[in-house]
């Protein structure tokens, strides 16, 4: 078997070389192409397009973290995307909290709206009842002005938002008890004070059922121009100081040599 020639063992010494660099780059856990690390983005990825909320507020503080980073200088269209994409991270993220908000507040107030719809509805058809019956203008202009009133404490437990907090219209009280036997709840509170969406509620019914519906499907606003965490404020230097050690009983070194004295003072 003859000899290697010179340029032969140089070449397969150069071949070993880069597969051992190679080898070694792909070993490094901080290369992005490491295929641990592209297995890991893209498991990340996958849970983000599932709808993983907690992966999704990663992603948005990570972004926040790079756009807000002064010596990190990025092209304008890696800027652009970063902030098309944390724009439609927030979005997503506002609309999960929205519609757990909703169903939160949907659960927590039924049984008021519910009762309160129903106490209406007798009251408007009593109402309607005792307008057909009466032939006297004053009476009919004094019914009517209840019944409007009557109906739009129906549409207010019907179209209150649904995101925000109920008031009640008939809310219990010492004096109703008393004149249980004689008039309804809604009666009795007829003529009382309104909360200000029930004048919010009287203005839509002229606009008609989609102004109802669109009061009371509207969410909260919100600002995504702000950052979605907050900064941690750093500690003064006052606080940073060292404080003087203490020995073995919890006193300073400079307490403990004023109390060298006490039964062993010297005359």
């Amino acid at each position: 078997m003859g000899k290697r020639s010179f340029e032969e063992a140089e070449g397969s010494n150069a071949d070993g070389q880069e597969q051992n660099q190679h080898q070694q780059r792909n070993r490094n856990p901080h290369n992005r192409f490491n295929p641990k690390n592209i297995a890991k983005r893209q498991k990340t990825t996958q849970k983000i397009n599932d709808g993983n909320l907690s992966q999704i507020k990663k992603r948005v503080r990570a972004i926040e973290r790079l756009l807000e980073h002064k010596n990190e200088k990025l092209p304008a269209n890696v800027r652009n995307d970063l902030e098309r994409e944390l724009q439609a991270h927030k979005q997503r993220i506002a609309d999960e909290s929205d519609k757990k908000l909703r169903s939160k507040m949907i659960s927590k107030y039924h049984m008021v709206r519910f009762f309160e719809r129903k106490k209406a509805m007798r009251l408007a058809k009593q109402l309607m009842k005792q307008l057909d019956e009466t032939k006297d203008e004053a009476e009919i202009a004094r019914l009517k002005a209840d019944l409007h009133i009557a109906e739009v404490d129906l549409d207010y437990a019907l179209y209150h938002p649904h995101m925000e907090t109920y008031i009640s219209l008939y809310p219990k009280s010492k004096d109703e008890a008393t004149e249980k036997d004689e008039k309804s709840s809604a009666a009795y509170h007829l003529h009382s004070s309104r909360p200000p969406m029930w004048t919010t509620i009287e203005k839509a019914r002229e606009e008609g059922k989609s102004a109802l519906e669109k009061i009371r499907d509207r969410r909260p606003e919100r600002d995504f121009s702000k950052p979605s965490f907050k900064k941690t404020a750093k500690k003064s230097s006052s606080q940073n100081e060292e404080r003087p050690a203490k020995g073995k009983y919890g006193k300073t070194e400079e307490e403990s040599e004023s109390d060298d004295g006490g039964f062993f003072e010297e005359d």
